[in-house]
């Protein structure tokens, strides 16, 4: 069975936001209930990414900011690049450099992207609120972030570097110095369990790992380059914050790891497949050989684009760049059309949550190189499967509802209609695709239809204001598409209201985010008279 939505006018949708101004909270009863069965982590679904067997939580995007966090000072600086072409190797494609230096022992194709300096704002890893002082997370006395297996606490490079550098977010907007401290601690751990190879530092995991839960078993020690990549980036910016020299030996001592070839039985986490650097997540510990993981892969890389801000270490940007050719030239591989991504190219399984990160990932490579061909493939991503974890009131039109549960294969596996004499509203704890069916869906988590999934289908049944958005991070150029389109604000009721333009057909416009305002896709303007409102997403070509 596969449920259809005919086509919506604009009026319509203005028609249904306003509306639902005054729609009850709940749809029915306010009885609560159970919350529909996520179906990207069915038990019954042995090929989805199980993020507890994964070393590094996915990490959420930060919400879309008011307006564009650039400074003005660097909008010239920042400016958006053509577009590169991906695809080395085929006939008629581009002309490829190859690295290889004296102090590079590898082979591998880039593009010689260009390597921007970001300001506060749009660089990686980037908080607007911080975390909270006392630690909601495992953590041993000292206050260290730890892991616990099997009822016991473990040391835990990725944990122990994510949470440090999430620390030193949340004293660059606090000044409390207990967050500096702390982020200390954590950097101290990583140091104090190093191991070394030719003089770099490693940093080992003390716990057997069975790679996505299966049968290839790491056993400690064993290493990873999101690992290397998070604790080079965490020793960089405490050096710059603190200027202790300390923290630029440790970050010179962790780049060595990226300049060590693989050697089996020994620490490494670079090599080269198919001409393409790899910063592998998940090097095996006794062969030359790993998962070739995209999003641990693009973490590392984050570490490299930290020690060249602090360095301007021409290796680093070699490598960089090589590893953002990488991200760009495997998309086909690792996209699903209209569906989540692979997590990883070697054995291909879903990438569950981490689509998303996949999707932020491409507009942080963005930010950095300009290029506007990885904004593309975000927007790609995003309309492949949408963001995960939204959460929100979804408005119910009057007249009648059908609603469904699935398995995870996408089959119905029970159904309920129901007859509204007014508006409505129930609350919805995820937006997202079901397999075979299409569209988009929102699980609904209280009232009559508790459990089940509705169909986004604007304006009879939407999630009441903006929704599932993300930043572009830099100013995107955009080509209006028709004549006059209609530029819209919305207040937190979700209230739309419009203005007539006076662009035309082909003229230039500068956007920095998409989202969804009661069910219906947008982007947003960010220069000229109608800066902050938002233009329907057929309207603007973005390049």
């Amino acid at each position: 069975m596969t449920v259809h939505a005919p086509p919506l006018t604009r009026r319509a949708l203005v028609a249904g936001s306003l509306a639902a101004a005054t729609a009850p909270l709940l749809v029915g009863a306010p009885a609560r209930g159970a919350a529909p069965t996520p179906l990207w982590l069915g038990a019954a679904d042995p090929g989805v990414i199980d993020p507890a067997y994964e070393i590094g939580p996915p990490v959420h995007g930060e919400p879309l900011p008011e307006l564009s966090a650039v400074p003005p000072r660097d909008l010239a600086r920042l400016a958006p690049r053509d577009p590169s072409t991906p695809g080395a190797g085929r006939l008629g494609g581009p002309t490829r450099r190859y690295a290889g230096t004296a102090s590079v022992p590898f082979q591998f194709r880039y593009d010689d992207f260009e390597i921007r300096e970001l300001p506060i704002g749009i660089e990686p890893y980037h908080m607007t609120s911080p975390v909270p002082l006392v630690d909601p997370g495992v953590h041993d006395s000292t206050g260290v972030r730890m892991v616990r297996l099997g009822g016991r606490l473990y040391d835990h490079p990725v944990a122990q570097a994510q949470y440090g550098l999430h620390l030193m977010e949340a004293h660059r907007i606090t000044g409390n110095q207990a967050y500096l401290d702390r982020a200390r601690l954590q950097a101290q751990r990583l140091v104090d369990r190093r191991r070394l190879r030719s003089g770099a530092w490693f940093y080992p995991y003390p716990f057997d790992h069975r790679l996505h839960g299966g049968s290839d078993l790491y056993p400690a020690p064993w290493y990873s380059m999101m690992a290397q990549g998070q604790a080079l980036s965490l020793f960089t910016r405490l050096y710059q914050r603190t200027g202790e020299t300390r923290w630029k030996g440790a970050a010179d001592a962790t780049f060595a790891s990226y300049l060590l070839p693989p050697v089996a039985g020994q620490p490494w986490g670079v090599y080269v497949v198919d001409g393409l650097l790899w910063l592998e997540e998940y090097p095996h510990p006794k062969t030359v050989r790993g998962d070739r993981t995209y999003n641990g892969h693009m973490f590392s890389a984050y570490g490299l684009y930290d020690y060249w801000v602090l360095t301007r270490n021409a290796d680093a940007k070699l490598m960089l760049q090589g590893a953002i050719t990488t991200y760009r030239d495997v998309w086909e591989k690792i996209r699903v059309r209209h569906w989540r991504s692979r997590y990883c190219l070697t054995h291909g399984i879903d990438a569950g949550q981490y689509h998303s990160t996949h999707m932020f990932q491409f507009l942080q490579q963005y930010a950095i190189t300009g290029d506007t061909f990885l904004a593309q493939l975000a927007d790609l991503w995003y309309t492949d499967y949408p963001p995960y974890g939204v959460k929100g009131t979804v408005r119910f039109s009057s007249g009648t509802h059908t609603a469904y549960k699935f398995n995870s294969a996408g089959t119905v596996t029970a159904r309920t209609k129901m007859t509204l004499a007014r508006a409505s509203a129930a609350p919805s704890g995820d937006r997202v695709k079901i397999m075979r069916q299409t569209g988009i869906w929102y699980a609904i988590t209280a009232g009559t239809l508790a459990g089940y999934y509705v169909q986004e289908y604007s304006p009879y049944r939407y999630q009441v204001g903006i929704c599932a958005g993300f930043g572009y991070k830099l100013h995107r150029p955009g080509t209006i598409a028709v004549d006059a389109p209609a530029a819209y604000s919305i207040d937190a009721a979700g209230l739309m209201k419009s203005v007539p333009t006076t662009y035309r057909v082909g003229d230039q416009v500068a956007i920095d985010g998409r989202s969804v305002l009661n069910g219906r896709e947008h982007v947003r303007l960010v220069e000229g008279p109608y800066a902050g409102r938002w233009l329907g997403f057929g309207t603007v070509i973005r390049r």
